[in-house]
């Protein structure tokens, strides 16, 4: 196997990697907006600050 080979795997192997990254963080942006523009309406009616709504949401 020559240096060649593996500096093209390598390479291959992180543009792979980046890609699945990219499309994970874009996933988790799209599912933490929707669940947050989902809860707003009953937050916001209550009357709660965010961040006791959202720790009450998470441990309640």
């Amino acid at each position: 196997m020559s240096i060649a080979s593996v500096t093209g795997f390598v390479t291959a192997s992180l543009v792979l990697v980046g890609l699945v990254l990219g499309l994970l963080v874009v996933s988790v942006g799209v599912a933490t907006f929707q669940f947050f523009a989902e809860n707003r309406p009953v937050r916001v009616a209550r009357q709660e600050p965010l961040v006791r709504y959202y720790r009450q949401v998470a441990f309640g």
